[in-house]
């Protein structure tokens, strides 16, 4: 019965300190809880710098991938779209500078081109890999009406004087 008593004796003990901790107030303030979501990882944007290039000098089949789809995306005709400039660059991975959430790219240095294309409705930024794979990055820029740019003043008349900006007396 000795041998009883002196094995229970200290699993006893180790179960009452453990029960005695488990109802600290002291204890449970030190604890953690799990973050109510994770957040969402932040991609980065950064555009790398590109070199001015003639869009002539762009491989053919990058120049119709953008025109068709600018056309298609403005509904005009693929002569109506003007590509009005182009810049070669290198982009850091398979999203081509426009990274969408939950997606996962091919991590190696693409090179391709930015390119403008241009309709009577509006304008595209486009960026492109140089085998014809194009995506544009944000919505059509609606182009300003005849009447609307001289109400803004940003017609193509040539203005006379420079613009008024409001200086604080000193």
């Amino acid at each position: 019965m000795s041998k009883w008593r002196i094995w229970w004796l200290p699993v006893a003990a180790l179960s009452l300190s453990l029960l005695a901790r488990a109802e600290d107030p002291k204890s449970s303030s030190r604890r953690v809880s799990p973050p109510a979501r994770i957040p969402d990882v932040l991609m980065d944007t950064a555009q790398p710098a590109g070199e001015p290039v003639s869009t002539a000098s762009m491989p053919r089949t990058v120049r119709r991938a953008v025109v068709a789809d600018a056309a298609k995306r403005f509904q005009v005709a693929e002569d109506a779209v003007v590509l009005a400039s182009a810049e070669m660059v290198t982009w850091s991975d398979g999203s081509l500078g426009c990274p969408q959430a939950g997606r996962s790219y091919m991590q190696m240095l693409v090179p391709g081109y930015r390119v403008t294309a241009t309709t009577a409705s509006g304008r595209l930024l486009y960026h492109t890999d140089t085998r014809g794979n194009a995506v544009t990055c944000g919505m059509p820029v609606r182009a300003l009406k005849p009447n609307e740019d001289a109400a803004r003043g940003t017609g193509a008349e040539p203005r006379t004087q420079p613009p008024v900006r409001d200086v604080p007396d000193r």
